[in-house]
């Protein structure tokens, strides 16, 4: 029978990386993202879970339709949400566990699982803040620090509902540094034991093998006005997981200032938008996301998504 395990992290925090290392194990399987089992839930007062599908938005999905999963055929969410685990349990054949990869929706997959062993992955909020500007995410580092805290805001949230001894949590900085170590410990909690085949992604993928300097890339990159802005933004929330502050004077944005990086912020993801996907699509998107207009909406991603798709081939 095969077994469930999530690994849940912020956006940009090495969960590609991982979940690479992890598929490399001859008793795990991660077939990729999986957000799209969250994503897509609506309220639905009276059912018996009180949320239901949007089958029309799920097989619009890039990431769903990239999947093993196959549409459902209800859109009540725990038999379609079965349904949709049970294609991928079947991917992973003879493997044995199947890895779950989620960066958002955390209090409903407790819903759905409430006892599968949990690998919760950390890496300084500063490098991933920066990672996201890269990405177009965000035009400056105070916004893109927005994807790692709505993430572990949601753990925050949920962590009083996991069991002593259901989560392994890791750090990006330690997977990099030590990687058979780390990757030694996990294996421990899942039960399994260790295997070289976890550290040979980098034949089969675009990834460079884990490596020490990509670790607090930080350091090297952002001022110390960047991070005056950046770290009180990050505050309580950084220190609880463990990530001193630099010792960078703080900055508190005035009103003058905090509209001056919200421009900043437009402006880096509509130039990233444009100059990857055109004017007009990236436009329509909006406008029918704004308005609630789905259609307009859902064609527009499709034309983004097949542009996407290109890239990556």
């Amino acid at each position: 029978m095969t077994q469930l395990c999530l690994l849940y992290g912020a956006l940009r925090s090495g969960t590609t990386m991982l979940r690479l290392m992890l598929d490399g194990h001859p008793r795990l399987t991660c077939p990729g993202e999986t957000d799209f089992l969250t994503d897509h839930l609506r309220p639905a007062p009276g059912t018996p879970t009180g949320w239901r599908y949007d089958l029309e938005a799920l097989a619009a999905d890039r990431i769903f339709r990239a999947s093993p999963a196959n549409l459902p055929e209800t859109d009540e969410a725990e038999a379609a949400f079965a349904d949709m685990i049970a294609d991928l349990a079947e991917s992973a054949g003879e493997k044995g566990t199947l890895v779950l990869v989620a960066h958002r929706g955390l209090d409903r997959l407790l819903d759905l699982l409430p006892r599968m062993p949990v690998l919760h992955l950390l890496r300084d909020p500063r490098d991933v803040a920066r990672s996201a500007v890269g990405m177009g995410w965000a035009g400056n580092s105070y916004y893109g620090a927005e994807t790692w805290l709505k993430t572990e805001a949601a753990w925050e949230a949920s962590r009083q509902r996991l069991a002593l001894g259901q989560v392994h949590t890791l750090r990006y900085e330690s997977l990099v540094r030590q990687p058979e170590a780390e990757l030694g410990r996990m294996m421990d909690f899942l039960g399994l034991d260790y295997d070289t085949g976890l550290l040979t992604y980098a034949e089969h993928s675009t990834y460079d093998p884990p490596a020490p300097d990509l670790a607090e890339q930080w350091r090297q990159q952002q001022d110390q006005r960047e991070l005056g802005l950046l770290e009180p933004r990050l505050g309580r929330l950084m220190e609880a997981r463990g990530y001193a502050a630099s010792g960078a004077p703080a900055i508190t944005p005035g009103p003058g200032r905090r509209l001056g990086l919200w421009l900043q912020n437009k402006r880096g993801v509509w130039g990233h938008r444009i100059g990857r996907y055109g004017v007009i699509d990236p436009l329509l998107l909006a406008a029918g996301t704004r308005l609630h207009l789905a259609p307009l909406a859902r064609g527009a991603q499709a034309r983004i998504d097949r542009k996407k798709i290109a890239r990556l081939k």
